[in-house]
Order: C-alpha cells, then sequence, then structure tokens
C-alpha cells in the first residue's frame, strides 16, 4: 500500500515546484535509497580497480572489433601464425565492433567505462526485477551484494559485458508473464536477436524462453504466445548476418567444446578460494529456495534449478545463476524473515540521504578515476614496450606471446597481425593442438625445440616465468631479454630455420 502510494505525483510536489522527473527521482530515492546503495558502492569498487578488469578478452575485442570494421566480418583468421587461414566465425562482432569504435573516439578509458555501465545496468535491473516481482528494498539490498562476490569475473570488460544486461531483461521478461502473463514477453524475441550477435550466451538465453514458450503451449488462452516464443527463440541463434554458419559454430562450442579440457573458464567450478563465495552463495540459496520455493513464479521454479545445474558444469556459467538467484532472493528472505517497517516522514529523508549520497559518490569517484592517465590502465607495461617486441621481431619474425599479452601486442602493434604465435581464440585448435599448447606453458623441451625455437620474440607475464624457461633450458643460450617489466618480460632469440607445425609436433 504504502509502494502504491509514493508511485504518484503528491501535492507537495507541486507545493514546492517540481518537475513530475525531479518528483518520480525523488519518490524513487524515499522509497528505495536503500537499493542504491550496494549499486553505487560497486560501481565505486570498480572505478577504483579499473586496471584489474581491463583483461586479454578486452584487447582481443578491440583487435577483432578493428577487423571487422576495417574489412567486415572474418572468415578466416588473419591474425595469428599457428591459425593462419583457418575457418573462423566471429560470433561476438557487433559487441566488438562497439568496443572498437568507443575506442577509436574516446580510448581505452571509455571502454572501461562501458564495461563498468553495463554492470551498473545490470545491477538496477536486478534490482528494479526483484522490487516488482515483490521484494522489499531491505531484501532487494542485500541481494545486490552477492553478484560481484560470487562471480567476481562477470566485472571484466569483454563481449560478455552486454550480454549481463541481456540476460537479466530477458530473464525478468519471463518470470514476469508467468506472474503477470501479457503480450510484453514478446519482447523476448528482438533482445534474443540483438543478443545473438554480441555473445555466444544468447543459447542460454534462446532455451529458457523456447522452454518457457512449451510451458505455455499447455494454456489454451496462452498457445498462440507459447508457440512464438517456443519457434522463435531457437531460431534467433542464427538471427545474425553469418546466419545458418553459425550452426556449426554451436554445435561446436555447446555440444563438442575443445577449450573444456584446457581453459579454466571452461571446466567445472572446484572447490578453492576463487569459487568457495559461489558455493556458498548456492548452498544457501538451495536451502532457503527449498523451504520458501512457493514465493517464486512457477518460471523460476524450474529455470533457477537448471540454471544451477549449467552453472556446475563450468565456472564461466556460474554468472547466469548467480544473477538469476539475485532476482529470487529478496522474496525468499521477505518469507523466511518477514518485517514490518513504519514509513514515517523521517525514514523517507534517510532513504532521500543515503540514496542520493551514494549516487553522488559513485559519480565522484568515477570522474577521478577517468580524469587520471590513460597509462595507468596498463601498469607494468606501456606502448612502447610492445613498438620494441615489434622491432625486434621484425618484418617476418614470430612472436610467441603469452595469453596475456597476443591481443595487446596486436592492439597496439597492428604490424604483428599474422606474427603473434596464437591467442586466447581457443576455439580455433583442436584438443591435440590445444595439447601441444599446454605443453609449451609447461616447458616441455620437444614441443619448444619446434614451436618455441622458431619464434623470433618470446613474451612471459612476468620475470618468475622467464626464469623458469631459463632454468629448464627451452630459450636459446643466446637469447637477450629486451623488455622487462613487473607484468611482462620479452625475450629475443637468435634466427632460426625451425618451422612450427603446432598439429605433428
Amino acid at each position: 500500500m504504502t509502494d502504491r502510494v509514493l508511485d504518484q505525483p503528491s501535492r507537495a510536489d507541486h507545493a514546492l515546484g517540481r518537475t513530475p522527473l525531479s518528483g518520480a527521482v525523488t519518490q524513487l530515492l524515499e522509497r528505495d535509497g536503500p537499493v542504491l546503495v550496494p549499486i553505487a558502492a560497486w560501481v565505486a569498487v570498480l572505478a577504483l580497480l579499473m586496471p584489474l578488469i581491463l583483461v586479454q578478452d578486452t584487447w582481443l575485442s578491440l583487435v577483432d572489433g578493428r577487423l571487422v570494421a576495417a574489412s567486415w566480418l572474418p572468415h578466416e583468421d588473419t591474425l595469428t601464425a599457428w591459425t593462419l587461414g583457418r575457418h573462423w566465425i566471429d560470433q561476438q562482432w557487433a559487441a566488438q565492433l562497439a568496443f572498437f569504435e568507443l575506442a577509436r573516439v574516446t580510448g581505452v578509458r571509455g571502454v572501461v567505462a562501458l564495461g563498468i555501465g553495463c554492470v551498473a545496468l545490470t545491477l538496477v535491473l536486478v534490482a528494479a526485477a526483484g522490487r516488482t516481482l515483490g521484494g522489499t528494498p531491505r531484501s532487494v539490498a542485500f541481494a545486490l551484494v552477492l553478484p560481484m562476490l560470487a562471480t567476481p569475473w562477470l566485472a571484466q570488460v569483454r563481449a560478455q559485458s552486454f550480454a549481463l544486461v541481456l540476460f537479466v531483461a530477458v530473464y525478468w521478461l519471463l518470470a514476469r508473464d508467468a506472474r503477470d502473463s501479457g503480450l510484453h514477453v514478446l519482447w523476448v524475441v528482438p533482445l534474443l536477436v540483438v543478443w545473438a550477435n554480441l555473445h555466444g550466451s544468447v543459447a542460454l538465453g534462446a532455451a529458457l524462453a523456447s522452454l518457457y514458450g512449451l510451458g505455455l503451449c499447455r494454456r489454451r488462452e496462452r498457445r498462440r504466445a507459447g508457440l512464438a516464443l517456443a519457434v522463435a527463440s531457437p531460431l534467433t541463434l542464427v538471427a545474425s548476418p553469418y546466419g545458418l554458419g553459425l550452426v556449426g559454430y554451436y554445435r561446436l562450442m555447446l555440444f563438442h567444446p575443445p577449450l573444456a579440457s584446457f581453459v579454466r573458464e571452461w571446466k567445472p567450478p572446484a572447490i578453492g578460494v576463487a569459487t568457495a563465495l559461489f558455493f556458498a552463495t548456492a548452498f544457501a540459496f538451495s536451502a532457503i529456495w527449498g523451504a520458501h520455493r512457493r514465493e517464486l513464479t512457477g518460471f523460476e521454479r524450474w529455470a533457477l534449478p537448471l540454471l544451477l545445474v549449467v552453472a556446475l558444469g563450468a565456472v564461466r556459467n556460474t554468472t547466469w545463476f548467480v544473477l538469476a538467484a539475485c532476482i529470487a532472493t529478496p522474496r525468499l528472505l521477505d518469507a523466511a524473515w518477514p518485517t514490518r517497517v513504519s514509513v514515517t516522514p523521517s525514514l523517507l529523508r534517510l532513504n532521500r540521504a543515503i540514496g542520493s549520497g551514494a549516487v553522488v559518490t559513485a559519480l565522484l569517484v568515477c570522474a577521478i578515476q577517468l580524469a587520471r592517465p590513460p597509462a595507468r590502465l596498463e601498469p607494468g607495461a606501456s606502448a612502447k614496450d610492445a613498438a620494441a617486441i615489434a622491432r625486434a621481431a621484425g618484418a617476418h619474425g614470430i612472436v610467441l606471446a603469452d595469453d596475456e599479452h597476443a591481443d595487446w601486442l596486436l592492439w597496439h602493434e597492428p604490424s604483428l597481425a599474422g606474427r603473434i604465435a596464437y591467442d586466447v581464440r581457443f576455439e580455433l585448435f583442436s584438443a591435440p593442438e590445444l595439447r601441444q599448447i599446454q605443453l609449451l606453458r609447461q616447458g616441455s623441451h620437444p614441443i619448444w625445440r619446434t614451436c618455441g625455437a622458431s619464434a623470433r620474440v618470446v613474451t612471459f607475464d612476468g620475470p618468475g616465468d622467464e626464469r623458469s624457461a631459463l632454468r629448464e633450458g627451452v630459450l636459446s643460450p643466446r637469447a637477450r631479454t629486451i623488455v622487462r617489466s613487473a607484468t611482462l618480460v620479452a625475450v629475443e632469440q637468435p634466427r632460426t630455420d625451425a618451422v612450427c607445425r603446432l598439429g605433428s609436433s
């Protein structure tokens, strides 16, 4: 009752000369000021940690976006030596193009700001979903603390940043329709079409929408909407300039991903420091869900267990479960620990003060951080280091770069295209080739005698790896260090006639 009254423009607003917009903002702060505190806090934290959320996938997005801007959609790899000419579908092309165009205008700082903005918008949508589905401000504010603690990698700036927003929007529409049916649920389809050009996780969104549509088909009055969702949702996966060419891509990445045995993000989450809070969240949520699941919509009752199973299958999927759980958690908490708060003028003033204070503080922190020199975003490595590596490689030399710096080098030195040994697009390799790359990382002498020896420059993501390589004797005895910093070491080797044939080494 209180929320409905607060949603309406008051006579006091007119008496004080407030515009409809300012009146709406005031009402939002008075009603949901506490909800804004964790959102603003996370935005401020991410602004302070900008260098940490700029990762190798950020540089990959910028490099691929530049390629799309220059020559439209790639179909063959032209960026790395060991996969040169291989068939390549850049499913995330639109996200990468958006990042590149922004970087071209604003620099890398703008890209990081966009990534933080995507996280902020995601949290805002989670809060809106939690409130409109029945959660109290107290419980919604508590739930908003969880996402970045349970899955901190969701803050990394990459193509997935856009998918976070779209996942929450699609999930919210489906959960809302399960409670208040209507044609608004069909907005899921155009959202999936956009998502299909931004990130491969659209397959999960399409699966949820299609399954929900099949459930609606059992109800005569909702059969048309159900059929539309059930049929159209899977078709959105190929709603891309690549068209049906994406069928093979999804078949590989969903059913036979070669990355599953070699890339940590594609492996099932193991209990450890990085995943401890995810498992704690999943366990606590499962317990409270079991006791109060009737507070959730019919859609959420089966979608949340499904998302948990998907999350336990791969680290990269934990984000989707946690975001969905954060939408449901407020209602479960309210059912488990109900409270009655008397809405008084002093409480409204307090809510307004803490909400506006949190937002202003977050904006000031962001402004200060964005005003700092761009070089701060790349601590320990600089464009000069990348230029030194390119000079040492010469016009034809191969650079065997570590995962952290392969695409960073391509971004700063486009002339190295086709001469960086490999980057993090591991889907371009077969399972045997990935095993050989793994042996290369471990310093195996046979693979280093061929592929390692063929590189004119070898980089490491810190002095520790360089010392290990020297100790194991896998580098040339005449190698010399040309770049040394806390996060990047580059070693130049003498010219050699060795040729790397990764598939047969």
